[in-house]
């Protein structure tokens, strides 16, 4: 009987431990997990990528046709008669590495990478607006509620800010002007030339070390290891490139002259340039190269175009997915 009313305490003693183990999981355990789940999706939600549906291009269709459905010209968007239609292509169009026609090649260019350029900054300046209106309420009440650090400290993750900094992330949530991402991707790109460009949409040149799927240039010198980013559609590309702008340390100038304006839409793309000389191992060649294919091209231009308010529309010319 003794034996019998040990065993049987025993039991109740392990059942006691197993169900205060279970309870200090849920109790400890659950929040953590959660609270890691939420800052995982936080960073896949809070993407300008996720806001668009992008159009996948047969190899045998002309983009031309596709603009045309859009009413897309480039013309009258220049001269401020026209909107930038909502037209997110996955892959910049093949026919760009066989067109002669120089003007032609740089027009389909940039009219295939300008709305994603414009969704990107227009994300970037709906959150810029509401930590503006966070930041101005904090100095009037010195406190912030518990919603708005939440959103603060994923931002802050976000923008790769090790500590809880108001005024730094202010200067990093910021637009990069149409003018200087169109520049940068010609020049990386060869205007939509390149291999890289071609089958990653890597644009702008990022390099990378961690990412198992990047291209390896033909020219990678031995004992390097570095690949060149590549992403699944274009305006994947231009945020990861705005988000380097806005967050290494190479472009802390960059960062410090774009805040001499006020008013994001009137930021000087010339004085941008001349900040980005740790972008390119050419140097002061590169600067004077960026500044050149901004003047002659005219892509000052685009720096104050806006997208149109309607979200795309359905044409019979966008294939199936």
């Amino acid at each position: 009987y003794m034996t019998s009313s040990l065993r049987s305490r025993s039991s109740f003693l392990l059942r006691d431990a197993f169900i205060s183990l279970f309870s200090a999981l849920l109790l400890f355990g659950l929040p953590l997990y959660i609270s890691d789940i939420e800052i995982s999706q936080s960073k896949k939600q809070f993407s300008s990528a996720t806001l668009v549906n992008n159009i996948q291009m047969p190899l045998d269709e002309q983009v031309n046709k596709l603009f045309s459905a859009y009413s897309y010209n480039l013309d009258k968007i220049k001269a401020g008669r026209d909107k930038v239609p909502n037209l997110f292509l996955e892959r910049l169009p093949r026919e760009l590495s066989i067109i002669e026609n120089t003007t032609l090649k740089k027009e389909i260019f940039i009219a295939a990478l300008l709305p994603a350029i414009l969704k990107v900054n227009e994300f970037i300046l709906f959150e810029r607006t509401k930590l503006l209106k966070i930041l101005s309420s904090f100095e009037e009440s010195g406190s912030l509620s518990a919603n708005d650090r939440y959103w603060l400290e994923q931002k802050m993750d976000r923008y790769r800010l090790e500590e809880f900094d108001l005024d730094r992330l202010r200067k990093r949530m910021n637009i990069i002007p149409p003018s200087l991402a169109l520049t940068q991707a010609a020049v990386e790109s060869g205007w939509g030339t390149s291999r890289f460009a071609q089958n990653g949409n890597a644009l702008f040149g990022q390099w990378t070390w961690e990412d198992s799927n990047g291209m390896i240039p033909f020219d990678r010198e031995i004992g390097e290891n570095h690949s060149i980013k590549t992403f699944s559609s274009l305006i994947e590309a231009v945020e990861s490139y705005s988000l380097n702008l806005n967050t290494h340390e190479a472009y802390q100038d960059f960062r410090f002259e774009r805040d001499k304006f006020a008013n994001p839409n009137e930021i000087n793309v010339n004085s941008l340039v001349e900040t980005l000389i740790n972008y390119s191992e050419q140097g002061y060649e590169y600067i004077d190269y960026l500044n050149n294919v901004i003047e002659t091209n005219q892509l000052q231009k685009f720096d104050a175009v806006e997208l149109q308010e309607n979200s795309f529309h359905d044409t019979t010319i966008i294939p199936d997915r």
